[in-house]
């Protein structure tokens, strides 16, 4: 990667060589304050990105939704929530009785005074039964008589676009399943209008058991949210999962908007086949049969596909309305939604692993190594304790903003590293023309170990210093010299005088015969094994 992002330098310096020694001793000059303003900076994209407004949301998305489908230990459904699935065989099996979808009402409501009898905790109709059914009418007074004697069910409203408020005459206080919020700004903007289908029958209207059932999908339009509930006019305007929780006293979330907690699989709850259920009730079939659903939470919703309920979910892009709504329901029955770490803890962490980084930049020599193999440690370790918080608990640590900001440091500081050791040590993109070793004579000069590298890179940033200093690698003749002294080598023209301007320090530079013939890393070494420091 460092050299890639190189290359354009290299390019520029074949154009323009005589930019070469300008350029590297800016590159001494700035030092180690580099490191210290690109920490400042990622600090301060950090808080950007998480006080003000993400730089890159897709980024976040696409680690919850990496993580919710990989995750190790998943979120088990809850095993009191069943569906009775309208799917498509029970679309076939029905047809020659009730004809195409939808059907007559006092199916539905045959079949959910059933459940009911059984001994099921709540019915919940995932169907919007808004429409007059104008073929069967009685079907329709059947469905409104059972209604106004059930006591455990459950049903929808489809909240409209915002936008249509205004020309709406329905009030929020004229609903009766919406509550009054707490709070000095309660009621304080006066009657809103509110713009919805609300189902058509009286007794569900008077029964208050009526919530939202819309979904709101990210920009990507992906399901990741859940909204609990709106609130308008004073009021909270609840959703289906969230008028269950208040009337059947589970603990609703405090947030209007929450993560979901999605189980592994498309529909992981129990599922029965509607028409399974439809022909054992026609035949007859004893209560054994309807005893699985006693005590049990039975969602009433269509899964087959030709009726086009679908979303797109982390777990899968066609996923079926009603298993979305009961996964909606389970985590508010169960206080189940994924809790985020706060903004703030995130940002902190960022912090703590970039001064990490500007500390190994800044006090150790190691830094190359570290962009090397942290590039690969560093995230994976973030990974990890991701998937360790999302596995173990309903807590999200997502670390992928820390772990982009932190590799993005080691990226621009290993660049700079590299560039800055290049123009030290007269190498990569700082390294002689072959034209320039053909037409000079190498010589090499050693110095003491008590002559500090600051003292050499002080001596380098003054215009017309032409030696550089062999950084060799830490093994082998490396080793050994390197606890012996420091290496300089330059390029003289043949016929120049050599000099040594550098007090205390003399510099006895030694020609080295044929310098030009020799690639230059193979002529320092063979100079370094004879010299010895002065």
């Amino acid at each position: 990667m460092v050299e890639w992002w190189l290359a354009p330098l290299r390019a520029l310096f074949v154009i323009r060589p005589q930019w070469r020694w300008p350029v590297g001793r800016g590159l001494l000059l700035i030092g180690s304050r580099f490191y210290w303003g690109l920490a400042v900076l990622f600090v301060l994209i950090g808080a950007w990105d998480q006080f003000v407004r993400p730089i890159y949301p897709e980024l976040k998305t696409a680690s919850f939704d990496w993580l919710m489908s990989h995750r190790i230990q998943n979120y088990r459904p809850d095993p009191q929530i069943v569906l009775l699935d309208i799917d498509e065989r029970s679309l076939a099996a029905q047809a020659d009785s009730f004809g195409r979808w939808p059907w007559p009402r006092d199916v539905l409501a045959k079949m959910s005074e059933r459940i009911e009898n059984a001994g099921a905790e709540a019915v919940v109709f995932d169907i919007l039964l808004a429409d007059p059914d104008i073929i069967n009418p009685n079907a329709d007074l059947a469905f409104d008589d059972y209604v106004a004697r059930s006591k455990v069910t459950f049903f929808a409203a489809v909240r409209l676009n915002p936008r249509n408020d205004r020309s709406s005459a329905v009030t929020v206080d004229q609903l009766h399943f919406a509550t009054p919020e707490s709070g000095p700004r309660a009621g304080a903007a006066g009657p809103r209008t509110i713009a919805l289908i609300p189902p058509r029958f009286k007794a569900i209207y008077d029964s208050t058991r009526t919530g939202m059932i819309n979904v709101y999908p990210d920009s990507d339009d992906v399901l990741r949210w859940y909204q609990s509930y709106e609130s308008l006019g004073g009021y909270r305007v609840p959703s289906l999962p969230y008028r269950m929780g208040q009337v059947l006293h589970w603990p609703v979330p405090a947030a209007h908007r929450t993560l979901m907690n999605w189980p592994r699989g498309v529909v992981p709850y129990e599922r029965i086949s509607f028409s399974d259920a439809w022909a054992a009730a026609q035949q007859g079939a004893d209560s054994q049969y309807f005893d699985r659903f006693a005590h049990k939470i039975v969602l009433i919703g269509p899964t087959a596909p030709g009726l086009n309920d679908l979303k797109s979910t982390p777990i899968n892009r066609l996923h079926p309305g009603l298993a979305v709504l009961a996964t909606a329901v389970d985590n508010t029955k169960n206080g189940r939604f994924i809790t985020v770490l706060s903004h703030l803890w995130i940002w902190v962490i960022a912090i703590g692993l970039l001064v990490l980084a500007l500390l190994i930049f800044v006090r150790t020599d190691r830094s190359m190594y570290f962009a090397k193999y942290g590039a690969v440690v560093i995230p994976v370790t973030l990974l990890a304790i991701s998937m360790i918080s999302v596995s173990a608990s309903d807590l999200l640590i997502d670390l992928s903003v820390p772990a982009a900001l932190v590799l993005a440091y080691i990226g621009f500081a290993a660049v700079f590293e590299q560039t800055h050791r290049d123009f030290v040590s007269g190498a990569g993109v700082f390294a002689p023309f072959p034209s320039e070793l053909s037409e000079a004579r190498l010589q090499v000069a050693c110095l003491p170990r008590d002559c500090s590298a600051a003292t050499i890179r002080s001596w380098m940033r003054q215009p017309g210093c032409d030696f550089k200093l062999w950084l060799p690698p830490r093994f082998g003749l490396g080793a050994t010299w390197g606890g012996q002294g420091w290496v300089l080598w330059r390029l003289r023209r043949r016929g120049e005088e050599s000099e040594s301007p550098t007090p205390p320090y003399v510099l006895r530079w030694q020609d080295l015969p044929d310098g030009g013939t020799f690639p230059l890393a193979q002529a320092i070494v063979r100079a370094a094994a004879q010299e010895q420091p002065k």
